[in-house]
């Protein structure tokens, strides 16, 4: 007899263990869906918990990584919200994926060559870069080819 309504198909019980992914730590270091702080106070409380549980069952996980990650991750953010500026909202580090894919040669169709023209420029640009002149003597010219 249980003393409590509990549904014993629930494996989302408190108290049972369920290690942290990679993953779910950098969601927390580099999201954006909560503020800075939230995240750091929500890492710092993963390490607790974890740094409780270290006896328990991780699975095939060696806790100490895992909260050797942890540490990074809350080191990284308590660095960025140090040296940040006051009032700074920290909607995330500034992370490769932050990317605006319209704003990458790469991540752009071969035919779409508007957006490639934006993002490259123009030529002329490239002619004033070219015609730039030489002071030195033409037997250490680098580039004497070119001109």
């Amino acid at each position: 007899m249980v003393p409590q309504d509990t549904n014993f198909d629930n494996a989302d019980q408190p108290g049972i263990s369920q290690p942290y992914t990679q993953t779910e730590i950098e969601e927390l270091l580099y999201g954006d869906d909560r503020s800075a702080e939230e995240r750091l106070a929500r890492l710092r409380e993963l390490r607790d918990e974890s740094a409780i549980r270290e006896s328990g069952d991780w699975g095939g996980q060696d806790p100490a990584a895992m909260l050797d990650e942890l540490d990074r991750a809350i080191d990284e953010l308590s660095a960025t919200i140090a040296n940040g500026e006051d009032g700074e909202a920290y909607a995330g580090l500034a992370t490769n994926f932050d990317n605006d894919p319209s704003d990458r040669l790469d991540a752009l169709s071969p035919d779409d060559e508007d957006a490639r023209q934006a993002i490259e420029g123009d030529e002329e640009d490239d002619d004033r870069l070219e015609e730039e002149r030489w002071d030195g003597g033409e037997e250490f010219r680098p580039d004497k080819d070119l001109h």
